[in-house]
């Protein structure tokens, strides 16, 4: 497309764009009024009962149509609504089928004309008057998007465990105003959950086995011969009912079909009026989102439901969406909080900070469970480019062998505005939950760099230890912070171009949610560890584009090194991997009805190298994050070639009794030596005598040994040494490049007894990796 043919398209999307606001406004106009003639209770008892069918079987956002995702907003948007506009004098008595698809369709025409046109048009016209970047216009786009259409920041079984955390440090605040508990407001909530999950199955299955014990009831009364007719009192089947004294059980199952008490809180739970008063909205009550000005009821405004979750009607307090309550309870009651007692705001931010610096940490030890933990390092660093030396602090240290994770949390709050009418907000997030934490990492790293060992100090400033770099092979900036906003953090090495550096050293970018995720997917510290290698280096790629932090570790999941892999695909720009969080999404669903249900999410590998990983892991051996390593960067193929050999070798030695090796050659540059205990003890020096002929033979830089000792079949022992042509004693020269030649023409006498020899393009049999003709067939 010439130059002059896309300026001729922003025109006419910037001429579209009052259109599109007059379409959107009416529309608004159209929903505000039929919502206000409609009883609320009923409307968005069926919107949350359509939600529920849409959604049923479901485990993963990405199966969610476009019916599905009309259905969400029929509930949070209609509420939403509900909160803002006044009733109508005259209320109708019920929603008919046509008011309800009337409704429906008006929702549906709402947010379609926002996302495939307005955002569109509206990019147009910001990239004209204020010469906006694609860049920066594609995140605004986003910005936006995200804002009206994504609900659900964390999984559903992790809801509770995140309020805990944040919430008991509040506990005396918390019984002095409302006089409950912090832990009785979560187990509230946590029934409220239960009942907009699990209730409606709950519900059919209660009238399931209501009606088999009416029915068995009916036919033993028909079997016995007593009166098949009611008496006077009313029909059999209330007599059945008052005679056995099941009305509660009836009445109950009436109260959640036909009434509201699948959402009615206080019938739920022991939730004070006081503070379900703080938390809801009477119809109409709020004053915002219609208020006159640009974008009059749009979900581009604050939505009510984000404001507080639930909605009073006729004196009682009702729930109906999930995903609004937990999304926004903790930031909506850190605020009622305040403004009922701003004294305590000061108590509240360092009691966040603290569960803030707490929680990660504790995460990261399950993950990292020998870890040594240095917690809040001070240190005298320069501050700016040049002066004098200042007291700095790093959050964290967690030193795992020749790994250094420096960790800055971030406990303040991702703006609760939306970026259409606050996009500076957003910007001002972004710097101070990303940029500044990736400052601070950068400070220590410079730190650390700056001399051959460095102190770490406490905040009394006594010392506490030192650290080198040259212990460390990888050194990674973590930013955790406790407010999800995993669709941005998963592309923190775009925001370059939007004018936020982090520097030239990569920042993982993390929520305590995500973080959460990872305890309970991974459970071998090296495996994780390989990970985080490979997130780390998707941190420098502007080619890797997700939407989502678990795209990263499904792209692990299925590909392993799936950075090589994302480059080797060649593409001229950034690619989107979408999707790749599917199986994630599907455990953790799996996790809603059965929270014991095993992990099967990991890589495939055969179980002899599996063996080999879990060896390592729950070992103190030094070394073994490397060799963990080294052998996770193991393809597929080479992978389950170890393992067969091991096998192989195995069976042979329990046999022969006398060991032997096997070498892989190019990448990667490993030699196995299997030993059975019964055979013997290893004999170490002629297992590094033999690797090094290999490196003289083939004239290698480098080479692995593995030495794995079994018993039985199982392993007991791993012994391993990274060995280097360059470290070779020269006083052993001469005797290993004998070796290596008669090794050499072992190899080649071998192959060419085979029945077709050796063929001229074939790698050659030494293992130098050249082809047979330009090597030993030339």
């Amino acid at each position: 497309m010439s130059q002059e043919q896309a300026e001729a398209i922003q025109a006419k999307l910037i001429e579209r764009l009052p259109h599109v606001v007059e379409e959107i406004n009416n529309i608004t106009f159209q929903i505000a009024l039929m919502i206000s003639q409609l009883p609320p209770g009923e409307l968005l008892k069926r919107a949350y009962w359509e939600a529920a069918r849409h959604h049923m079987g479901v485990q993963s956002e990405t199966e969610v149509g476009e019916e599905g995702m009309v259905s969400l907003r029929m509930v949070d948007y209609v509420q939403s609504v509900v909160a803002s506009v006044p009733p109508s004098e005259s209320i109708h008595t019920d929603v008919t089928d046509q008011e309800w698809q009337a409704l429906r369709s008006l929702v549906e025409n709402l947010f379609t004309k926002l996302n495939d046109e307005f955002f569109v048009c509206q990019g147009a016209l910001k990239r004209k008057e204020l010469e906006l970047s694609p860049d920066l216009e594609d995140f605004f786009a986003k910005a936006q998007i995200y804002w009206c259409n994504i609900r659900g920041q964390r999984y559903q079984v992790h809801n509770i465990p995140f309020l805990q955390d944040a919430l008991l440090p509040h506990n005396e605040v918390m019984r002095e105003l409302y006089g409950i508990g912090a832990q009785d407001f979560v187990n509230g909530l946590q029934k409220i959950q239960a009942s907009q999950t699990f209730g409606i199955g709950e519900l059919f299955e209660d009238m399931k086995t209501f009606q088999s014990d009416i029915t068995k009831e009916l036919e033993n009364r028909v079997a016995s011969g007593s009166p098949e007719t009611a008496s006077n009192s009313g029909s059999l089947v209330e007599d059945i009912v008052k005679e056995k004294g099941w009305s509660s059980r009836r009445d109950c199952i009436v109260a959640r079909f036909s009434e509201m008490d699948l959402h009615d809180i206080e019938t739920l739970t022991n939730l004070p009026k006081a503070l379900l008063e703080d938390l809801s909205w009477t119809q109409g009550e709020d004053k915002d989102f219609f208020k006159e000005g640009e974008y009059r009821g749009w979900p581009l405004r604050e939505w009510p439901i984000n404001k507080r979750p639930f909605l009073k009607l006729n004196g009682r307090h009702y729930c109906f969406d999930n995903f609004s309550l937990f999304d926004n309870v903790y930031r909506v009651l850190q605020r009622i909080i305040i403004k009922k007692k701003p004294e305590y705001e000061v108590s509240w931010k360092d009691k966040q900070q603290e569960v803030s610096e707490r929680v990660p940490i504790e995460l990261f030890k399950k993950l990292l469970p020998t870890a040594q933990v240095f917690k809040s390092v001070h240190y005298r660093w320069h501050t700016g480019s040049v002066g004098d030396k200042n007291w700095c602090e790093a959050d964290a240290l967690l030193l795992y062998e020749d790994y250094l994770i420096i960790v800055e949390v971030r406990g303040g709050a991702f703006t609760h505005t939306s970026p259409t009418t606050d996009f500076n907000a957003h910007f001002a997030s972004l710097r101070n939950l990303i940029l500044k934490p990736a400052e601070q990492g950068r400070r220590f790293v410079s730190y650390l760099e700056s001399d051959r060992s460095v102190k770490l100090y406490d905040r009394n400033h006594v010392e506490v230890g030192t650290i080198s770099r040259d212990q460390f092979e990888h050194v990674a900036i973590c930013a955790v912070t406790l407010d999800p906003f995993t669709e941005i953090a998963s592309r923190t090495q775009h925001l370059k171009k939007l004018g936020l550096d982090l520097g030239p050293h990569p920042v993982w970018s993390i929520s305590i949610d995500d973080l959460r995720v990872y305890t309970e997917l991974f459970d071998n510290p090296l495996v994780f560890l390989h990970f985080v290698e490979e997130r780390m280096k998707a941190s420098k790629l502007d080619i890797v584009e997700t939407e989502d932090e678990l795209d990263h570790l499904g792209l692990y999941l299925k590909h392993n090194l799936y950075t090589q892999y994302i480059q080797e695909i060649n593409a001229s720009g950034p690619v989107r991997w979408n999707g790749y969080r599917v199986d994630i999404d599907h455990f953790f669903n799996q996790r809603i009805t059965d929270p014991k249900v095993p992990c099967s999410l990991r890589q495939k590998m055969p179980d002899r190298l599996e063996e080999i990983l879990a060896f390592l892991g729950s070992s103190h051996k030094s070394g073994r994050r490397q060799l963990a390593s080294t052998l996770l960067n193991c393809s597929g193929d080479w992978r389950n070639k170890i393992a067969r050999i091991i096998d192989e070798e195995l069976v042979r030695q329990a046999s022969s009794k006398k060991p032997q090796s096997f070498s892989l050659h190019g990448e990667p540059r490993i030699t196995v030596f299997c030993w059975h205990t019964e055979s013997g003890s290893p004999n170490h020096q002629d297992a590094v005598d033999h690797v090094r002929s290999v490196m003289l033979a083939t004239n290698e830089p480098d080479r692995l040994l593995l030495q794995l000792s079994y018993k039985q079949r199982k392993l007991v022992g791993i012994e391993h040494d990274f060995l280097s042509l360059a470290a070779i004693p020269p006083k052993d020269l001469v005797k290993l490049k004998s070796r290596a030649e008669t090794l050499t023409q072992q190899r080649l006498n071998k192959a060419r007894l085979l029945p077709k020899g050796v063929g001229r393009n074939q790698l050659c049999p030494c293992g130098s990796g050249k082809k047979y003709k330009k090597c030993h067939g030339g």
